[in-house]
């Protein structure tokens, strides 16, 4: 096996009776090296097995994705894309005619040294599986790989399979595709283990952002657990949702004072300074509105927005805070009613890290780290009966 981290490339060499070498290499889509118009995406990997990447380009063709690729020999390599056609659940037969789709929206061309492989993927099946690309020639060792978008909407390329075994059907069952990727990879079994944290958060939007600095200057060793490049959730340059919700509030005058340091500018601020406008803080804010007036677009706004960067260097200068950005908690080790340990994997190359803790907040949004760790939980509201509550549904 030969093991190329950048590219997260692997090769799979066996041996036939013959004696002649069999060769299968699996090119993970979310580590090329170049993602061009395309965005990794790790919202369901719980769901189908592993983040993938995404051509969302509202409807215009996003940049080609590429890499590079060496293969140990050339010759006929049978090709297999992992992907989907994501309209396909509303293609069935007992679709309503005014909600039945057409045609394939999240279509893609596969590209080796520039030249689109004869199947074009993303067409077929409802559920993600490995859509057979037939029998392609590979004439040189080292060749460029792209993923080509045809319509801006929504493509989805999970990982491209190359063998010279051409009765080869990759696993598609999660647990079976999982041992063969750790394998292939060269991962150990266990991950390895980092120090014994006094608190991990696992989420880093506003509300674990802020758990984490505001344990680190109470004198915890924290650890930031973040599946994203970026920290702030729903208020980053991702999303792009503004904060809202009034803060420095009597008789709590000093709540609000964290999420104030980490936040951008912005909407609320601004209505908060026109109801007091002689404070030093309002002052402070007109100046800002002053000189970017865009800041009072509240969602949707232009990326500057949600300073992304001012909630990083907020976090990297606490000492006490180890932050570890684009790692997706997909494991929770317990110990009777308690959380122990969560494991983390790296949503670019794929590696895993075990992260240790006393205490533990599921700051993820959707409460994923206390279903992993086998918490009750329910889905939909409470009813009125139920609550007793008066403003119940």
């Amino acid at each position: 096996m030969i093991l190329l981290r950048h590219t997260l490339l692997l090769l799979w060499l066996t041996w036939t009776a013959t004696g002649v070498a069999e060769t299968t290499i699996l090119v993970e889509a979310e580590s090329f090296a170049e993602p061009g118009g395309w965005v990794i995406d790790q919202q369901v990997m719980d769901q189908m097995g592993s983040p993938f990447l995404l051509a969302h380009g509202l409807g215009v063709p996003v940049k080609n994705a590429t890499t590079t690729v060496e293969f140990p020999q050339t010759g006929d390599y049978r090709i297999w894309v992992r992907t989907r056609d994501w309209v396909a659940p509303w293609k069935k037969p007992d679709t309503p005619a005014d909600m039945k789709a057409v045609g394939t929206p999240g279509k893609f061309q596969v590209l080796v040294d520039g030249k689109p492989v004869e199947t074009t993927f993303g067409t077929e099946g409802a559920e993600w599986h490995w859509q057979d690309g037939g029998i392609i020639k590979i004439s040189k060792k080292i060749v460029t790989l792209a993923l080509h978008d045809l319509t801006g909407f929504d493509g989805r390329c999970d990982a491209i399979v190359f063998s010279t075994n051409h009765e080869l059907i990759p696993p598609n069952d999660i647990p079976e595709m999982t041992v063969f990727r750790r394998k292939l990879l060269g991962f150990p079994e266990s991950p390895p283990e980092t120090e014994q944290y006094d608190f991990v958060v696992v989420g880093g939007g506003v509300a674990g952002t802020s758990a984490a600095i505001s344990a680190a200057r109470l004198g915890c060793r924290v650890a930031l657990v973040q599946n994203r490049p970026v920290l702030g959730g729903n208020n980053s340059s991702e999303i792009r949702v503004g904060l809202a919700g009034l803060i420095h509030q009597k008789p709590y005058t000093k709540l609000g004072d964290l999420v104030d340091e980490i936040g951008p500018i912005g909407y609320w601020n601004l209505w908060e300074a026109e109801r007091d406008p002689d404070s030093p803080r309002s002052k402070k804010i007109f100046e800002v509105f002053k000189k970017h007036p865009e800041k009072k677009i509240h969602n949707a706004g232009p990326p500057t927005n949600y300073e992304d960067q001012k909630k990083i260097d907020v976090v990297t200068s606490e000492k006490n805070i180890d932050l570890y950005l684009n790692t997706h908690v997909n494991e929770a080790e317990t110990d009777g009613n308690r959380i122990t340990a969560v494991i983390g994997q790296n949503i670019r190359t794929g590696e895993r890290i075990k992260l240790r803790g006393k205490l533990f907040a599921d700051c993820t949004g959707d409460g994923n780290l206390g279903f992993l760790a086998g918490a009750d939980f329910r889905v939909g509201r409470e009813s009125k009966k139920e609550t007793g509550e008066k403003l119940a549904p």
